[in-house]
């Protein structure tokens, strides 16, 4: 009996020294502090422990895009859209991804449009963590580069369609390290009509942790600007030099043809003259 006793001492004060370590845990699980979707609003206030909310579409025939967020934690943040089986978009999850698992928050449209047949299958945007298109998406371009950090392995591409009744199929793909590739989505309005996007993969000189310091900065634009070759300090200073160089050679020039003296006087009569 005493060692029986001594069992369930023991066993509760393991779960009494549990309880803070399970305590803390859960305060570092990453999770949403704020979001925000453009053409689109959360019904009701946003609450970090609450994961299913209903989203308003201001034009329930445009796709929202996520507008602005911010969390608590080291996670990796990926969007991706839901459909129903006639690939009709019906909602976002928006998912943090962390080492020991995942935090998911779902957006359900509160009024879906009806599913009406048209031709527009052009993109509103591709969503990419780490990722950087150029140039802006727009409707004229189909061919794109995507840049992404030299170290990225795990490459998850959304793209968003304008339309809400056409489908654009997400990317998931490993790379091995230092590859780059070339994807194409295929966006298909819901008449069946079908526009290909080109994207081409380049990597920067940058790491995952660079890119994700960049992006937390307040005034964030680009982590791209000034990393490709003809925007790079020595490229700049190779093309000034070889510039100068042309511009010296062109003075020498100039300078030498007026300096240089003429043997022959223009006055002077010719020494053989023709015979009449």
């Amino acid at each position: 009996m005493k060692k029986i006793g001594l069992v369930l001492i023991c066993s509760v004060c393991i779960c009494l020294m549990l309880q803070p370590l399970q305590a803390m845990a859960k305060d570092n699980t990453p999770v949403l502090r704020s979001i925000g979707f453009e053409h689109a609003e959360i019904d009701g206030e946003f609450n970090s422990d609450v994961h299913e909310y209903s989203l308003i579409l201001e034009d329930n025939t445009v796709s929202p895009t996520l507008e602005s967020y911010s969390f608590k934690g080291d996670a990796d943040i990926f969007v991706t859209y839901n459909y129903d089986n006639t690939n009709h978009q019906t909602g976002i999850t928006v998912t943090l991804q962390y080492d020991t698992g995942s935090t998911i928050y779902n957006f359900t449209y509160a009024n879906s449009a009806d599913y009406v047949i048209n031709n527009n299958n052009l993109l509103e945007s591709v969503y990419c963590t780490y990722g950087e298109l150029s140039p802006r998406l727009n409707d004229d371009d189909t061919a794109y580069k995507l840049y992404i950090p030299s170290d990225l392995t795990q490459l998850k591409i959304t793209p968003v369609t304008k339309d809400v009744n056409a489908y654009c199929a997400p990317v998931e793909m490993t790379l091995s390290d230092g590859q780059t590739a070339k994807i194409t989505l295929i966006c298909t309005a819901s008449d069946g009509s079908k526009r290909n996007y080109s994207l081409d993969i380049k990597r920067v000189d940058k790491t995952i942790q660079q890119v994700k310091a960049e992006m937390a900065e307040p005034d964030f634009t680009s982590f791209v600007d000034g990393t490709r070759v003809y925007q790079r300090p020595e490229f700049i200073i190779t093309v000034c030099a070889v510039a100068g160089g042309i511009t010296v050679l062109i003075l020498l020039f100039v300078l030498t043809r007026r300096i240089a003296v003429n043997p022959y006087d223009k006055d002077e009569k010719p020494f053989y003259s023709p015979v009449e």
